[in-house]
């Protein structure tokens, strides 16, 4: 923990000085007003470049799973289209409403947000909402997993779904 706060703080000093030193470049030297105003945005200036590089690079938990279930993402995409397809057919001849609301529950390990985002990026899946399950109380540390409540097209479950390791309650 301390040695991310080091690293931040290292990170907010070096934009601000990079961005203090651009602001003497472009404006050159004024009055000590003008010079602080410069060197109190160029520090709003860091601290929203520290807030970006955390926002672009978020801790990620389970990623054997998430790479197992991306890389099954390609024939997932292509069976799911096919479905959708059919179904979109079925629904234009009369055949009623396709797909279901299932929950899908994760294994501890699992990034919630990474396997919504594959789910939800093929035809055949739209995950709709992201639950936080304690899994074990009694632990010294409770495991935390996620129940996923998606509109799935078909009953199958998908490779993405499979790789990710989770189970359907339904």
């Amino acid at each position: 923990m301390m040695r991310g706060a080091l690293a931040a703080s290292v990170n907010v000093l070096v934009w601000w000085g990079l961005l203090y030193l651009l602001y003497l470049i472009l404006i050159s030297t004024g009055p000590p007003l003008e010079q602080m105003v410069g060197a109190g945005f160029a520090l709003l200036g860091a601290i929203a470049a520290e807030a970006m590089r955390r926002a672009e690079h978020p801790a990620l938990r389970g990623s054997r799973r998430i790479g197992a279930a991306a890389a099954g993402f390609p024939l997932t995409l292509l069976a799911e289209t096919g479905q959708l397809a059919a179904a979109v057919a079925r629904a234009l001849g009369g055949g009623g409403t396709p797909g279901a609301v299932v929950t899908i529950r994760l294994t501890p390990q699992t990034d919630a947000a990474l396997a919504a985002v594959l789910l939800s990026a093929s035809p055949g899946a739209c995950v709709i909402d992201i639950a936080e399950q304690t899994v074990d109380k009694a632990a010294e540390t409770p495991a935390t997993g996620y129940d996923l409540t998606a509109h799935v097209l078909g009953r199958s479950v998908s490779r993405v779904e499979r790789a990710l390791g989770g189970r359907r309650l339904e």
